[in-house]
């Protein structure tokens, strides 16, 4: 079995039990498929497709959808999130997203509850880019290159971070990371979102890959 097909198996059991997790959510809120597509920012026919299992969830639309449950991502994606708090707590690895050239995202660990404090690890393969929308007002981002270079954009601001340099960004307006050279940028990053609904005004076209303009 090729690392592309275990990628998409992933994908495909992911995009299964986050439907039934929303199904359950929604359920339990009490909340109309409309109501959510307004808390989420998202268009009706998108929390459609995700509770029939017909679409597999981007980051950014995981990010949107446990805002709008006010839960962390950790939160959503785990069916029985831990009720009990000690103080220190071991947690799952999750590779959220992966891309035909071999980009990944995993979510080391994250708090629970609706303030989300994420640790991630990234790849990203040159001619990749990762693109996401505004997440909630204020959200924070700190993030450090341990190998190759990455281009990293917020909104009109580019910056180009090599191996050893670190920055800290505000992403509650639209993002994107990719490889600034030919080698893949390998790059740890660390998220403080407090919560809160975005504007439903914005559609969710959330983490997806886009091709490099010839």
């Amino acid at each position: 079995m090729t690392d592309v097909t275990t990628a998409f198996d992933a994908e495909q059991a992911l995009g299964q039990a986050i439907a039934a997790r929303i199904r359950d959510l929604r359920r339990d809120q009490n909340l109309t498929l409309d109501r959510l597509a307004k808390l989420s920012g998202l268009s009706k026919g998108t929390v459609v497709a995700l509770e029939q299992g017909r679409a597999n969830p981007s980051i950014g639309i995981l990010c949107r959808l446990a805002a709008a449950f006010s839960l962390s991502v950790a939160d959503l994606l785990n069916e029985h999130p831990s009720t009990v708090r000690l103080p220190i707590e071991r947690t799952e690895t999750r590779r959220l997203w992966t891309s035909a050239k071999g980009s990944s995202a995993q979510l080391h660990s994250s708090t629970s509850g609706r303030t989300m404090f994420e640790l991630w690890s990234w790849v990203m393969m040159p001619g990749d880019v990762f693109s996401a929308d505004a997440h909630s007002p204020d959200t924070r981002e700190l993030i450090s290159v341990s190998q190759g270079a990455l281009s990293v954009v917020v909104g009109t601001h580019v910056v180009i971070l090599s191996e050893g340099e670190s920055a800290r960004l505000v992403t509650d307006q639209p993002h994107s990371y990719a490889a600034a050279s030919d080698v893949p940028a390998h790059f740890s990053m660390a998220v403080l979102e407090r919560g809160g609904h975005r504007d439903p005004g914005h559609s969710s076209t959330a983490a997806k890959i886009q091709e490099p303009v010839p």
